[in-house]
Parts: C-alpha cells; structure tokens; sequence
C-alpha cells in the first residue's frame, strides 16, 4: 500500500539533493485552508452543526469526538513507542476545520508536516484518471480498467531506477529496464501491486510522457482541482508514489471525493477485484495487504478496507509506505487522515492499524 512498493527514496521539490528518507519531512509547508494545529497529545475538538453533522445529534457527535480521542491516547495500537510523533484528524466533507484532531507525541508532526506520501498518491492519479476518462471509458477500455485495478501485466517495475529522471517516459522506461512494449503474460489478469501499470497508463494511454514534475502538478491543478501544496517529485515523476504533500491538502481532496465534486465519488469501490492470496488462490502475485491477512479489495487506485470480507467495506483508503494513511467511512459521511514518515518496514500496516481504531471509536459513537 505503500505503501508504494517502493524501496528506494525519492528528491523533495524544496531540495533536489536532499533524499526523503534522510531528511524524514516535518516542516511545515504553506497549504489551503490550514486547520489549527494541536500542539500536544490532546485533540482540540469542534463540533459543527450547520453542515453534515446536523443530521448527528449533538451529544453524539460530542461523544464520538471524546471516543476518538480516546482511542488516539490509549489503544496500544496508536502508542507513540509503536508510531513516533504522529498527527491525526477527522473531518466531513462540508466544514472547513476538521471535526477532532491531535498532534500525538511531542507535537512535531501536525497537519502542515510535508511528507512523501508514497501510494497515497494512487488515489490522487486514480481521480486524475475518471477524471480525464470518464466511468463509461474506465469500465469499457480494457488497458484503463485493468490498469487502475493493477491486473493489465505491466509489471516488475524498478522504482529505485526512476530517481533522477525527468519526465513520465523516462522514468517508465528506467523503471521497466526498456521492456516496455508488452504485458508480462504471468501476470496479465492477476492483481499484482506494482508501479508499473500507473505509470504505463501515464505514458502510454493518458499521452503524459514528456511532462516533467512541474507539469504533472499544473495537470491535476487544472483537471482535479488539487491543492496546490501538493508537488510531484521533482526527480522522480512516478505516477503511483511521488507526491508530496500535507494532511491539510489530502483532506481537501478526500472532501472533493465525497462532495462528489471528482467523478471518482460516484465510484468508490466500484468492480473491486480480490487482493489477498488465500481469498481468491491464483489471482494474485503480489498484494501488500498480506501483511494484515484481511480480505481487502482493490478498485480504481484505491482499497476497499473489510476485516471480515463476504462483501462488508469499512472503509477506502490509500495507506502511504512510510505510514500516511487517508481514508473515507463506508458511509462516505467522513474521512481521516493519520500522518507520519517512518522507515520501518511494514509502517503503513501499523498506521492502518492505529487509525482504524481511531474510527471505529469515532464512528462506533456516533
């Protein structure tokens, strides 16, 4: 999830020499619509009555409030000795601050913390997709609806050899060692969680191969309205893992999805495709989600969460590698965000783990 699956770091825009996984990421960066920030481990809260909450009664949404917090302070899945310093909030897609947030930890991450978000980036060139497409064209065109849903073959892609690179086609190129003229039989129709398929769509069926980092940004700008905090990697335009961004921007986006203002809205799990081994045996090579063992699915760039399967959704997300975790309820009423940076391997599982607690306290109360 990076979860990219990615092993390599990647080159901010502020500073081309300065590797992500060096520098870690927690200054804060100009972005639209800030909340305020907390500065300890205890949430300020803010309860909003003339928007989507009105229909929640007051004293419920009070509670969920006091859940989430709650659960933030004490489950042991969300312990600073597990996450490091971490921020947190959830909001509704109507309001401008969010509903309850926290800084966990000493405070040094908060929502303006920069981060490479990793493969909370899939969503955002998911969106980008439908956007520029269309349901009827994702649905109809093979190389589209299977490329978004990672079965189309374009596979074994080297993330590590798109650093450097300038624009979609070199990096693409780089990354499939200049094997890109067909799909990988062994992996055609299998769902295989790799780079490649996004950046083949980008190069390939989206015609975005000459643009460099800078126009990637103008592009999702103009066709999806993205805040302009966010920025690709300046060397290393990679479809499927290299934003950069704040919590304050992705939950801009997560309330462009819900308010269904992004064509993406409408479809959120739409013909989701198994992800895990043992639930669908054959069908898939490699799945990140095998570190949970859950039956999750998998649609246009983005997961379908489910702990127990036999068709229940808890929630879509799109976890980061290095722990930046966005997600929108089942309900598609509110969306969370966790942010952190962490090298562990295996960081996104624990922020998946940490802010699902989070929302099951929150949503639970209401």
């Amino acid at each position: 999830m990076p979860y990219s699956s990615r092993t390599h770091t990647v080159v901010t825009i502020a500073a081309i020499g300065c590797i992500v996984s060096a520098c870690g990421g927690g200054s804060g960066s100009p972005s639209d619509a800030a909340p305020p920030v907390a500065s300890n481990s205890s949430a300020t809260t803010t309860n909003n009555t003339n928007s989507t909450n009105s229909g929640v009664n007051n004293n419920r949404l009070a509670a969920a409030t006091v859940a989430a917090k709650n659960a933030a302070n004490t489950d042991p899945m969300c312990t600073t000795d597990k996450l490091g310093d971490f921020y947190w909030e959830i909001g509704n897609a109507s309001d401008n601050a969010p509903i309850v947030y926290s800084s966990q930890g000493t405070g040094s991450v908060n929502s303006s913390s920069y981060f490479n978000i990793a493969s909370a980036s899939k969503w955002i060139f998911g969106a980008y997709v439908l956007e520029k497409k269309g349901i009827d064209q994702v649905r109809g065109i093979s190389a589209l609806k299977d490329g978004l849903r990672f079965m189309s073959g374009y596979t074994g892609f080297n993330e590590d050899a798109c650093i450097g690179k300038q624009n979609v086609t070199a990096c693409y190129i780089a990354g499939m060692n200049g094997k890109t003229g067909q799909a990988n039989p062994d992996t055609v129709n299998k769902f295989d969680y790799d780079s490649g398929h996004d950046q083949k769509l980008a190069n390939v069926d989206l015609g975005l191969g000459n643009f460099t980092a800078a126009q990637l940004d103008a592009e999702y700008q103009n066709t999806i309205g993205l805040s302009t905090g966010f920025h690709m990697a300046a060397l290393d335009p990679l479809m499927a893992g290299g934003m950069m961004g704040t919590a304050t921007d992705y939950a801009l986006f997560l309330k462009k999805i819900m308010k269904q203002d992004l064509e993406i809205g409408r479809y959120l799990g739409d013909q989701a495709v198994c992800a895990l081994p043992s639930a669908c045996p054959g069908k898939v090579v490699y799945s990140p989600i095998l570190l949970l063992n859950e039956p999750w699915t998998y649609s246009y760039n983005h997961w379908v969460e489910s702990e127990k399967g036999n068709g229940s959704i808890d929630a879509y997300s799109s976890p980061g590698k290095w722990g930046f975790y966005p997600w929108i309820s089942a309900d598609k009423k509110y969306y969370g965000i966790l942010s952190r940076h962490d090298k562990e391997i295996g960081a996104y599982g624990a922020s998946v783990k940490c802010g699902r607690q989070i929302r099951k306290a929150f949503m639970n109360a209401l």
